[in-house]
């Protein structure tokens, strides 16, 4: 490019400024396409296509590690532990089950106690957090039942006065007709 030129392929320049007119002035040395760029087109997305949900995006199934059988037989509680913990990630579920085997006795229960605690501790947030959100539903569907009757009251004064002015005019109507008499 030192020497003024470029790749132009796909540069077009249209106007529409101030100058009413079609293409800008082209830079020294560049040229710029005269025929119509046909448009690309558009890539469109079928959402129910199953290729954009591949196993990436999608979770593993319980079969997906390679859990030694002497691990599966032995420990089928740290195995459904491991699987479910969300604390860690395919490679690190994949190594627990490899050392399992060689790990010793107080090893594997100290093990088996930080998982249950963190499950334990995530279901207990999990529950907190339902609570939380029911009380917050419940004061809420309270305000919303609050607001709707007072505003049913609102109505239902506006329809009162409204009534008093039409039956006051009612009212002077029949006192002027009646003084006619």
């Amino acid at each position: 490019m030192a020497n003024g030129q470029g790749q132009q392929d796909d540069i077009q320049i249209t106007g529409g400024g101030a100058g009413g007119g079609g293409a800008a002035p082209a830079a020294q040395g560049a040229a710029v396409p005269t025929a119509p760029q046909a448009k690309k087109p558009t890539p469109t997305f079928d959402l129910n296509d199953e290729a954009l949900f591949g196993a990436a995006q999608t979770v593993a199934p319980p079969d997906k590690y390679k859990v030694p059988k002497l691990v599966s037989e032995k420990f089928p509680d740290l195995v459904d532990l491991i699987k479910n913990t969300e604390s860690m990630n395919e490679d690190e579920r994949d190594y627990w089950f490899q050392i399992l085997p060689i790990m010793t006795e107080d090893q594997i229960a100290k093990f088996r106690d930080i998982l249950l605690t963190e499950k334990n501790q995530l279901d207990k947030l999990d529950k907190e957090y339902e609570e939380e959100l029911t009380k917050l539903n419940e004061k809420h569907m309270i305000e919303w039942k609050e607001f709707e009757t007072k505003e049913k009251r609102e109505e239902i004064a506006g329809k009162e006065k409204k009534a008093e002015v039409e039956e006051k005019a009612e009212e002077e109507e029949l006192l002027k007709r009646l003084q006619e008499i």
